[in-house]
């Protein structure tokens, strides 16, 4: 049974999504999805918020089977996920999920970097690179992010394996939610950010074929991220 503050928060969250959630035309779950990852990316529903699908159905007066699969979708994304005996709710990683996460990136990369030689394929990297400049003219986070993990997966892709190619697949997933708050927290994607002056540096790293220059570069940007990363979600959790 749900004490007052649980009521509270709830009907709180609804009328945020009945607020954020404009109904453009007829109604469709990628457009619900669409708002309800807006609300999760800037904090608006908080790591371990419950997704009630029959009362956002109320709230924005659509059909359940609507917002059933509007949800659908981003358990895709791995935004929200199914918790036991709570059901479905925003992705609340601990502290040792990011840790973990973060050193299985760290590992593959900086592998990947202790590989390069004057032999080396660097034109998926490069242009990977070019790629990331003309989405920074977007200014929109979610294209920016993608091309910022295309420049990542390029680095792994270096190893020519493809079982690594594939395990650094599935940790997209959970590097993309991290990438993106971080980006919305840190205005990334705006013109004049450092995020492209960052991954200028990571490339020019490569392409110096010192693999420990490049380990070096590496391993000081994903340490960075991920200890921003870690705050976000302390004060995301705490509040």
């Amino acid at each position: 049974m749900m004490d007052v503050s649980d009521v509270e928060q709830l009907y709180a969250s609804c009328m945020s999504v009945a607020d954020r959630i404009q109904i453009v035309g007829r109604s469709s779950a990628q457009q619900i999805a669409d708002g309800l990852m807006d609300m999760i990316l800037e904090g608006e529903l908080k790591p371990g918020e419950r997704i009630r699908e029959l009362v956002i159905a109320e709230q924005l007066g659509i059909s359940r089977n609507t917002v059933r699969e509007a949800v659908r979708l981003l358990q895709g994304t791995g935004l929200v996920r199914y918790v036991f005996n709570r059901g479905l709710a925003v992705w609340n990683p601990s502290d040792e999920e990011v840790l973990d996460i973060y050193r299985a990136r760290l590992h593959l990369e900086t592998a990947a970097a202790a590989s390069v030689g004057y032999d080396t394929d660097l034109a998926p990297l490069n242009a990977a690179m070019d790629a990331l400049k003309v989405a920074m003219l977007t200014e929109d986070p979610r294209t920016i992010v993608e091309k910022d993990l295309d420049i990542h997966r390029a680095i792994v892709g270096l190893m020519n394996s493809p079982r690594l190619n594939k395990f650094y697949d599935e940790l997209l997933g959970d590097l993309r939610y991290f990438l993106l708050i971080l980006s919305l927290d840190h205005h990334e994607y705006e013109s004049g950010s450092s995020l492209e002056e960052e991954h200028q540096r990571i490339v020019s790293a490569f392409a110096s074929r010192d693999p420990e220059l490049a380990r070096r570069t590496i391993s000081d940007i994903i340490t960075e991220n991920r200890d921003e990363v870690r705050k976000i979600l302390a004060i995301r959790t705490a509040g």
